[in-house]
């Protein structure tokens, strides 16, 4: 199954190719976000449980030289796919 959750890591310079240093330890199938300083990764893992995806994304980000500081999951609508906006017509 696939599961999706936002890791927040800290421990890796943003200045940096943080982007190339992450993809090249894994985490090629998360969206990388920097927002207000703090990195966010929003991962869409397979896995055979959602434990499993997150020590999985827990080891990659590690092997990328980051810390796990907060792991959430995505809740069910955003894990649904994007349809523009809702626009509810006068009767």
């Amino acid at each position: 199954m696939n599961y999706g959750f936002t890791v927040e890591v800290a421990g890796i310079d943003i200045r940096g190719d943080y982007e190339a240093v992450l993809y090249e330890a894994g985490c090629g199938d998360a969206l990388v976000v920097v927002a207000a300083g703090a990195l966010f990764l929003d991962f869409h893992r397979d896995a055979k449980d959602f434990e499993s995806a997150v020590a999985s994304a827990s080891r990659s980000v590690e092997s990328a030289g980051g810390r796990v500081v907060t792991i959430a999951p995505l809740s069910e609508q955003a894990d649904r796919p994007l349809a523009g906006p809702q626009v509810q017509r006068p009767e």
